[in-house]
């Protein structure tokens, strides 16, 4: 099927047109998303009566190798050497200093599999049509989670991930910016409903979860999408209109939620997160420089909860008792296990993801290369990129999910739609661009795709 006509961006696929290009790393990675963000192996119990999530990473991790082998991973990246830095040295870190063997475990299995996913998906989609496949099916996924979120009250309570009502909130949260970029792309086209539906179910979804860190997320992601579109008026009344729908319909509990914001920052929970995160500079400042070591943030809890009050290891008669708490914030007990040396790692891994965004939002067709059409859409998923960065690390700044899959696959969004960006441009400049009507699956393009 063409793509449709009505569709001003010839970089957008068609319903059915992208599914010609689909690779065996596309099919991987479409499994572990609708696994992991899907909760596939948590509703269907023959999944993990099979043990398809364990056979999955197995095939994962076997593939990525195969793809370092044969030379089909880009590490010139700014982006892919800074991601394989971190992870190796934290998987490398973290078998020598962390104290409990399950958190080694964890770390070890599960940051093999970012990687793996990271290495799979920016070595196998190369073009448009590859990369928005990738997006509808994480979009699928969270639509499916959500589904069950709003029939189990919030949770999904046979999933890994989805148990916690911060994980669902943040998880939707973040498919937000893509749905809402993707839906003002195309035009009249039966995939505008998906988008929409997505978003609205994703927002159901926070709400249902009765999660702050979610509820933080998306008001932070709805105001960065507001700032970078041109309508600013007419989307600040569907925000309204939105709002007014929420406070309608939104059960009791929710609002009881948002009320807990405003008590968390006079007393209660905002003196106890506040207090944890003093701990975390205290341990910082005896290690500055590697930190305790990852995870071990709760491992010396009790050593620096000493001083007289100990607040959080005394009972009601003042009788030490043990207990282990995390940072409640990502970048405090990041701080605390990893030190300056971690600290400069992930800022560095950061601004290569700042720079993804930079170098498609200075782009100016002066040139006649690309149509403005094409241009506004590079942008806008470019946009979407940035904002669920921004969206994570102000949520993240008040709870501990560094570890959690749902932010792993957002850095290779990045780096993929950068790719494609600057594939599509060369690609352009060397046939005459609009000149010569060069759609971005030309067979030129495909040649220069290494297909997996």
């Amino acid at each position: 099927m063409k793509a449709n006509a009505t569709n001003a961006s010839k970089i957008l696929p068609g319903i059915f047109e992208n599914f010609k290009d689909i690779n065996l790393g596309i099919i991987i990675l479409s499994t572990y998303i609708l696994f992991d963000f899907g909760a596939f192996q948590g509703v269907f119990e023959i999944v993990n009566t099979l043990r398809l999530p364990y056979i999955l990473s197995v095939i994962t991790i076997i593939y990525a190798l195969y793809l370092v082998v044969s030379k089909r991973v880009n590490f010139a990246s700014s982006t892919t050497r800074w991601i394989v830095f971190f992870v190796f040295y934290l998987l490398a870190y973290s078998q020598i200093s962390t104290i409990q063997p399950t958190e080694k475990n964890f770390l070890l299995t599960n940051f093999l599999q970012y990687l793996a996913n990271y290495i799979i998906l920016v070595s196998c989609v190369k073009k448009p049509s590859q990369f928005i496949f990738i997006i509808d099916v994480w979009l699928f996924a969270i639509l499916h989670s959500n589904y069950h979120v709003i029939n189990q009250g919030g949770r999904i309570w046979d999933s890994i991930w989805l148990r916690g009502e911060n994980n669902v909130g943040l998880l939707c949260a973040y498919a937000v910016p893509f749905a809402y970029f993707l839906y003002i792309a195309y035009r009249d086209s039966v995939k505008k409903y998906f988008y929409l539906l997505s978003m609205a179910t994703s927002v159901t979804g926070v709400i249902m979860a009765n999660s702050r860190g979610g509820f933080v997320a998306l008001a932070v992601v709805t105001f960065c999408c507001w700032l970078f579109v041109k309508k600013k008026i007419r989307v600040m009344v569907l925000i309204l209109m939105a709002a007014i729908l929420v406070v309608q319909f939104a059960p009791d509990k929710f609002f009881v939620e948002l009320e807990s914001l405003e008590q968390g920052t006079e007393e209660g929970t905002a003196n106890e997160r506040v207090y944890s995160w003093g701990l975390a500079v205290k341990m910082f400042a005896d290690n500055p420089v590697f930190g305790v070591g990852p995870s071990n943030y709760p491992e010396y809890f009790l050593e620096y909860d000493d001083d007289d009050e100990g607040r959080f290891t005394r009972n009601a008669t003042g009788r030490r008792m043990y207990t282990k708490r995390v940072a409640h914030s990502t970048q405090f007990q990041w701080l605390a296990e990893f030190g300056t040396v971690g600290l400069l790692i992930l800022f560095y891994f950061q601004l290569s993801l700042y720079r993804n965004w930079k170098v498609i939002y200075k782009y100016k067709p002066s040139d006649q290369v690309l149509s403005l059409s094409d241009v506004n859409t590079l942008k806008m998923v470019s946009h979407a990129n940035i904002i669920t960065q921004i969206g994570f690390w102000v949520a993240a700044l008040f709870i501990s999910v560094v570890h959690y899959p749902f932010y792993w696959v957002l850095p290779a969004f990045s780096e993929v739609w950068k790719n494609i960006y600057m594939s599509y441009v060369e690609e352009n400049k060397e046939t005459g661009g609009i000149k010569q009507g060069v759609r971005p699956d030309s067979k030129a393009t495909t040649k220069r795709a290494k297909i997996c």
